[in-house]
């Protein structure tokens, strides 16, 4: 039997509708692009996360594991707008 939350105490196991995303690779291609630290590297950072988080990174044409990935599946995500 799972406990139950009383609104007391909060459980650590207790789903949050919050996930997580983050890429290496990407970062190494945000490195190539700005400096890091400066605003510039930061607003590309949010941006440029949030695009690959929707499946429309920025840099799936020379990424090698995007494209491991859609070989592997056998097909590339398409955006509908």
């Amino acid at each position: 039997m799972k406990p139950q939350n009383t609104g007391l105490v909060t459980l650590h196991d207790d789903k949050e509708d919050r996930s997580g995303f983050f890429c290496l690779k990407l970062v190494e291609f945000l490195n190539e692009e700005a400096e890091m630290g400066t605003e510039r590297y930061a607003g590309l950072w949010e941006q440029r996360f949030d695009q690959a988080k929707a499946g429309a990174c920025a840099n799936r044409e020379s990424c090698p594991i995007y494209g491991r990935t859609a070989k592997r599946i056998g097909a590339i995500q398409l955006s509908l707008f």
